[in-house]
């Protein structure tokens, strides 16, 4: 059986943080509906250590969810933790036009 997507929120001393475990496909809809709800401040960064996979339903979740947040809130947002798999799929899909890397 899958590990179905678990989101965290924390806040940090700059930002909040969103910390994010198991596969992230269309299961996890819901709690990417619950993070463009729940994220208020101006900056947030997206901790993708503990995903295990991101399916093409997954990269489009989070393509929704980081243009929500850039376009309409003016929210900076920035992604850490990503494995050379899931960075390879960040760079093909454009979703490092949307968010900044950081280590």
């Amino acid at each position: 059986m899958a590990a179905e997507c678990t989101v965290t929120f924390v806040r940090e001393a700059q930002h909040e943080a969103v910390l994010l475990s198991g596969i992230i496909d269309i299961q996890a809809e819901s709690s990417f509906e619950a993070v463009m709800s729940r994220v208020s401040g101006s900056a947030v960064v997206f901790d993708f250590s503990n995903v295990s996979r991101i399916n093409s339903m997954g990269i489009a979740l989070i393509l929704r969810c980081f243009k929500r947040l850039g376009s309409e809130r003016k929210c900076a947002v920035q992604v850490r933790g990503l494995s050379q798999i899931n960075s390879m799929l960040f760079k093909m899909s454009g979703l490092f036009m949307l968010a900044q890397e950081v280590r």
